[in-house]
């Protein structure tokens, strides 16, 4: 009897020691933990171009340097640096030389409508009369084609496919590269199966997208994670393109070529334009998939995603060594991961102050060899005892028969 007790309390204690710890995690929701994942493969896309231009106003040449251009959103869908996002966010890639003159043109009147105080029409005037009498000239032109990371990496990308505007019924899809490897990933869900009323969720990066006050802001790095509901899955565009009818608060222009994702994460479309305070449209992940198999690319898993994904499971459960060893692997793979540092940093934190749990399926198969052990020495131990009370029983009847 004595060693099931012994046994009994050496499990209690075992348990005891699963327990302790719990209260000092945090409780994630189930839209918590998806928004921790998909964060870090969702990406900001800058595109436009500068120059500098001279002009002569009131008989000296003045310079200015201007920028056209604008931000969106995107996602990356491929372990080398495939990213997807709207056609829209990258057409100005493909702008003529004509093109760009003419943009920046309108810009530098913007300028000087600005500092002289003037009408656009006015300095617009201004500013075609001085390009024709010479008097005014354009140089340095550059290129703006970035991708923003939220780890805070800023990636040249080369466009690899690209539609037209669903402005102009076209399907707005550009798929663009960028160097590099290891990048967390997203996976592409089928838009075929989406219904109406279905939960969804747009990630990506608010503004206005205005260049000029990009240079320097921290806040290019922060995302924004709005919730919502597909409020029709039969629209489509004129062209006979399927789009997605969507409900959701704080969407903004720069949120364009961002994933709206379903419950379980994958992407079913691109949000590609809308309405001030809604309803918004999507370009189906069908069409999404159209462009990427034209790029060459393919939707894959990264090898650090799987990772990342044990180490959140790890992390939410209270095994804060078991998550570390998994967030230091994928800080190793990917050391530009956005989520990585101040995990690992939580763990640290979590283990120091005690409140780190033990993963016993690491010590089963000592905990296995042990219990076993004590089972077989208990059990000698009870044989032995039993042995000799029957012994002793045995000889007393003997003495009693004498």
């Amino acid at each position: 009897m004595c060693h099931w007790i012994l046994i009994t309390l050496l499990c209690i204690s075992l348990i005891g020691s699963q327990i302790s710890g719990l209260a000092a995690n945090k409780e994630w929701s189930a839209e918590e933990k998806l928004a921790k994942q998909i964060k870090p493969a969702v990406v900001r896309i800058v595109a436009g171009y500068s120059a500098a231009w001279t002009i002569l106003i009131n008989n000296r040449y003045e310079k200015y340097t201007v920028v056209y251009g604008g931000t969106g959103s995107g996602a990356i869908i491929s372990p080398d640096g495939y990213v997807v996002t709207n056609a829209h966010v990258v057409d100005l890639c493909t702008h003529d030389n004509n093109t760009k003159m003419q943009n920046l043109a309108k810009v530098l009147a913007a300028q000087i409508a600005k500092n002289y105080n003037v009408s656009i029409e006015v300095a617009w005037n201004y500013v075609v009369g001085s390009i024709k009498n010479r008097t005014a000239s354009l140089s340095d032109i550059s290129n703006i084609s970035k991708v923003i990371t939220p780890g805070g990496e800023e990636l040249p990308f080369d466009l690899k496919e690209i539609g037209s505007s669903a402005l102009e019924n076209g399907k707005d899809v550009a798929v663009v590269k960028i160097e590099g490897r290891n990048f967390p990933t997203v996976r592409l869900g089928d838009s075929d199966k989406i219904r109406t009323g279905e939960r969804i969720f747009v990630a990506g990066y608010p503004g206005v997208a205005d260049l000029g006050s990009l240079a320097s802001e921290k806040s290019v790095l922060e995302w924004s994670w709005a919730p919502g509901s597909i409020s029709s899955d039969k629209k489509s565009s004129a062209q006979g393109n399927p789009l997605i009818q969507i409900n959701a608060e704080g969407i903004k222009p720069g949120n364009s070529g961002g994933p709206v994702l379903n419950t379980d994460g994958q992407v079913i479309g691109l949000l590609t334009f809308g309405a001030s305070g809604g309803p918004h449209w999507a370009m189906a992940s069908r069409t999404v998939q159209e462009f990427i198999r034209k790029s060459g690319a393919s939707n894959q898993e990264s090898l650090i995603d799987k990772t990342y994904q044990q180490g959140l499971e790890f992390y939410w459960q209270g095994y804060y060594t078991k998550a570390l060893m998994k967030f230091e692997e994928v800080r190793r793979l990917y050391p530009k991961h956005s989520e990585i540092d101040s995990l690992i940093a939580e763990c640290q934190n979590n283990i120091t102050t005690g409140n780190d749990k033990r993963y016993w399926p690491d010590y089963y198969p000592n905990m296995t060899a042990t219990v076993v052990f004590i089972f077989l020495i208990l059990s000698a131990t009870t044989f032995a005892l039993f042995k000799r009370r029957k012994l002793s029983g045995e000889k007393f009847t003997n003495d009693d028969n004498h």
